[in-house]
């Protein structure tokens, strides 16, 4: 019989004290008061102007801001949740009504009023679109790595779940310095811009949560 002892002897040695994480609510929270700063400031290039909230029939655009921010709280604390071995993400259900809610608001939006000029131009929708990229970029980089410092075992889902977050971050950005109505072009390059977030933050950081292998 092999005697462990000296195997046993290196394992001791290079172990390290297990570091207990932040409760979800703390994470969350912390994670909201880092990387919306730091989106606000990586998409400064892009910041054309302020929303006038005077305009008229600008509370669906008011409350369809204040649902991105629960949408995105919502989804980082499902990944954060789900990230942890033996726990699953709860309220998802919850989850998908406040997104078709925020989403039928937008096209309710699309629809009360006559488009601003030029609002039919592509490049409007491509200022929009490079807007929530760069305001993400921070953002993905603190999902990762708050991801990182417990792994999960459904590294797809976790990370999908907190590039819903950043995208739905970046939108609420987006909103405080856009027209309060939108247009078909417009919001179509939101929902192509919060695709892509969410599959650039699983792309890149599947290799960064996942478990490693034996």
């Amino acid at each position: 019989m092999r005697n462990h002892d000296p195997f046993i002897d290196r394992l001791s040695q290079s172990a390290q004290p297990v570091r207990r994480v932040w409760p979800t609510p703390w994470r969350v929270t912390g994670w909201i008061a880092a990387a919306l700063p730091c989106g606000a400031l990586s998409s400064w290039a892009f910041h054309t102007r302020l929303t006038d909230w005077s305009q008229p029939d600008a509370t669906i655009a008011l409350i369809a801001l204040l649902l991105s921010l629960i949408i995105a709280g919502s989804s980082l604390a499902a990944a954060f949740t789900l990230s942890i071995a033996g726990r699953k993400a709860s309220g998802m259900g919850w989850l998908l009504l406040l997104a078709g809610v925020w989403l039928t608001l937008n096209l309710l939006n699309m629809s009360s009023s006559r488009p601003p000029a030029g609002a039919g131009r592509f490049g409007e929708g491509i200022h929009c679109y490079l807007f929530m990229l760069s305001a993400s970029l921070p953002m993905m980089l603190l999902s990762v790595i708050a991801l990182q410092r417990t792994r999960s075992l459904h590294p797809g889902k976790s990370l999908a779940l907190a590039g819903c977050g950043s995208a739905f971050s970046a939108s609420m950005l987006l909103s405080l310095c856009h027209d309060t109505h939108l247009h078909m072009i417009d919001f179509l390059m939101h929902l192509a811009a919060g695709i892509t977030i969410v599959a650039i933050t699983v792309l890149v950081g599947r290799r960064w949560v996942r478990l490693a292998q034996a």
